[in-house]
Parts: structure tokens; C-alpha cells; sequence
């Protein structure tokens, strides 16, 4: 229930401060400086589902504004290649080198590089900056972790473009649309002018 002048009262606002930190930790895309992750005060049934209806209005409204820390860079595995709804199967793409093999799915959440993926341990000097604070992001929150001299994939990983995901198993800045290859040995870049035609 809203208070009686339509303002949240304080219940509600620790109720959706303990929820958003939840979620950004679950996210792992922000780094949360708040040690202590406030438990859930006690709220009626009623009042929780207006506070999730108000959570998932959020979800959409931050990221238009620019702040995209819900959403996730990881993806649960019951979401890719179970899907019942979708008909078409989905194409798995490689990246395979003489130390290590990875591999990759387009979905609508974006590319998503599977867990278990081996990746170069270090970066290429020519890195640049941004893929340089994207691994140590992924380092960080564990999505990546040192294996041996390598780095493994602890959990499937979203990124927002193919050659991103490469660029983050290779090491070093990459095309993805040619360094990803199916099964058959044909590029990302090939499949995609097939499906295109």
C-alpha cells in the first residue's frame, strides 16, 4: 500500500534498496561499494507485488537512461538451447588455437560465450582500453577465472557483439564475424549473409 499522500513509505523504499542491490549483485556488471546487502523488511503479499511491478519498471527505464547496471553479463543455462518456444536450432560457432578452444551462440540477449570456454591468459599490448576493463571485469566478478596458463569461462557470458566475445578469448583485438566458425568451418560473417539472402 502507498501512503496516503501516493509516496512510497519507508518500508517499501528499504524493501526495493535491498532488491536493487540483490539484483545488481546477481547482474555483476556494478561494482557495489555497500558491504552489507540490507535483508528484505517485511512487507503484506500486496505490497511485494507492487514493489516487483515497480522493480520491473525500473529494469526498463534505467538502461534507456543510461544506467545498465541490472542488467546482466551472465545468462542462466535453461535459457539457451532449451528454449521451447523457439523452433530453429541454434548455431554453436568456435574459436579453436593450438592452447585453447572456446565456443559461442547468438541469442536474444546477445553472444553469449558458453561456459567451460578456454581464453588467453594474457592481452595484447594493442588492446585497447575498454577490452582491457572488460576482462578485469570479467576477472573480477569470477565470470572468468585462471586456469593453469590459461583463463576459463566460469559461467556462459553475454556480450554485445561477436567480435567482443572473440576479442576477450583471443587476447588481443579481433574480427568475430571471421574468427568465429560452426562446424562446418564457415565464418559468423558467412552464415549470417546465408541467413540474409
Amino acid at each position: 500500500m502507498i501512503s496516503k499522500d501516493e509516496l512510497l513509505t519507508k518500508t517499501q523504499i528499504k524493501y526495493l534498496e535491498s532488491r536493487l542491490i540483490q539484483l545488481a549483485i546477481e547482474a555483476k556488471t556494478a561494482e557495489i561499494e555497500n558491504g552489507n546487502s540490507p535483508s528484505l523488511p517485511t512487507l503484506h503479499e500486496a505490497d511485494i507485488a507492487d514493489m516487483e511491478y515497480f522493480l520491473e519498471q525500473l529494469k526498463l527505464l534505467l538502461p534507456v537512461m543510461g544506467f545498465k547496471f541490472l542488467i546482466s553479463s551472465t545468462i542462466k543455462r535453461p535459457f539457451i538451447g532449451n528454449n521451447v518456444e523457439s523452433s530453429k536450432v541454434q548455431e554453436i560457432y568456435f574459436i579453436t588455437t593450438k592452447t585453447f578452444k572456446a565456443s559461442m551462440l547468438e541469442t536474444d540477449q546477445g553472444y553469449v560465450v558458453m561456459k567451460g570456454s578456454e581464453a588467453k591468459k594474457d592481452l595484447s599490448p594493442s588492446c585497447t582500453e575498454t577490452y582491457r576493463n572488460m576482462r578485469r571485469k570479467l576477472l573480477e566478478t569470477e565470470i572468468l577465472v585462471e586456469q593453469g596458463d590459461k583463463l576459463l569461462f566460469a559461467e556462459d557470458a553475454i556480450f554485445n557483439s561477436p567480435s567482443a566475445a572473440s576479442n576477450m578469448v583471443l587476447g588481443r583485438n579481433s574480427n568475430g564475424f571471421t574468427e568465429w566458425v560452426n562446424k562446418n568451418g564457415l565464418t559468423f560473417k558467412e552464415i549470417q549473409e546465408k541467413l540474409n539472402e
